[in-house]
């Protein structure tokens, strides 16, 4: 099993974890949106073209796209914030990759952070866009 944690494009706002053949690729959700909101910033649809050019060359043929946010809130409004942001990737990826490449998009809200929520570094850790695909599948 290869494990490799790499940033993307030389941003530490763009995380790519692989493991085996699965890979995870997480776009923080500062760089993408603005503050409470589902409206991609001008810099996002660059980052997001970038992660479907290594969708392409991984052969992959299904992508989840999976919307995190962080505790803040209601958890009814940051499960549809979180999918309202998963959308808004998609619809960005749906341009860049092949009509063949299976993209589903979920919302998760708060349920799967990845930092504790009790203070701002960890909050802006979990208010993230992951996409997951396997290479050569």
């Amino acid at each position: 099993m290869v494990h490799k944690i790499s940033t993307v494009t030389g941003s530490s706002e763009v995380r790519r974890e692989e493991i085996g053949d699965r890979v995870e690729v997480a776009l923080f959700a500062g760089v993408l949106f603005g503050k409470d909101s589902a409206s991609l910033s001008a810099s996002a649809e660059r980052r997001i073209a970038e992660a479907a050019r290594s969708i392409r060359e991984a052969g992959s043929s299904a992508v989840a796209v999976a919307g995190h946010t962080d505790d803040l809130g209601s958890a009814a409004h940051g499960l549809t914030l979180s999918q309202q942001r998963a959308d808004a990737v998609t619809r960005v990826l749906q341009r860049h990759l092949p009509n063949k490449v299976r993209l589903t998009a979920r919302g998760y809200g708060e349920a799967r952070p990845v930092a504790d929520n009790d203070h701002e570094a960890g909050r802006k850790q979990n208010r993230r866009v992951t996409l997951t695909f396997h290479r050569g599948r």
